[in-house]
């Protein structure tokens, strides 16, 4: 297996564009260019590495929910090999589909895919470690506003999880974002016993919201 996945369906007809992506995102390298074309927040997903199902959740503000469609075994010899197809939703909106091969070096992951049905976030969240993530190709159907677009990428853990992936996103994937507290608001934690602040000392709030 070459974790090479099959084109992108209805796609033969595409221009496609050399483009020179960074190899990898590291602790020293933190930015990785992508074109123009697509928005602020596309650009966001587009370059998540292995922590996609945390910011889509903080993005519909809800958990999420993996349905598989496709988890078939592969034959292999010193590993397990994995051809798996999951749609991820948020409540009931559905936000992508993801395609992937995965090399599975290790038991406890093995277990996790297998017993837990863990999604690809889970796996990695379960491990602490973050994987190597080399994004190979980005592209998107039109250029109409909300048009579906996708990535292919990798995410490596030497020696654990070596995985192929395509994430082909829904269109009118965002919403129209309108706040409801127009002066300015505070959401404090509950839980932040150790806010090196007494509230006493701290400035008096002026035409705001304050929760805490």
């Amino acid at each position: 297996m070459t974790g090479r996945l099959p084109e992108p369906s209805g796609t033969e007809g595409y221009k496609r564009i050399p483009f020179q992506f960074t190899e990898e995102l590291s602790s020293k390298n933190v930015f990785l260019r992508l074109p123009d074309s697509f928005s602020p927040l596309e650009r966001m997903l587009l370059q998540a590495t292995g922590n996609l199902q945390r910011i889509m959740s903080a993005y519909y503000n809800t958990p999420s929910h993996v349905k598989i469609l496709k988890n078939v075994a592969t034959p292999s010899t010193d590993h397990k090999e994995y051809e798996r197809k999951i749609v991820m939703y948020f409540n009931k909106k559905l936000a992508y589909e993801a395609e992937s091969i995965l090399i599975v070096r290790d038991k406890t992951v093995l277990d996790l895919i297998e017993k837990h049905k863990y999604g690809l976030g889970q796996i990695f969240g379960h491990t602490r470690r973050s994987p190597d993530f080399v994004l190979h190709a980005i592209g998107r159907h039109g250029n109409a506003p909300g048009a579906s677009f996708w990535r292919d990428y990798s995410l490596k853990i030497p020696g654990v999880l070596d995985c192929y992936i395509r994430e082909t996103f829904e269109k009118d994937l965002f919403e129209q974002y309108t706040g409801d507290c127009k002066d300015g608001t505070i959401w404090q934690s509950t839980a932040s016993q150790d806010w090196p602040y007494e509230k006493a000392k701290c400035p008096p709030m002026k035409k705001g919201c304050l929760i805490s």
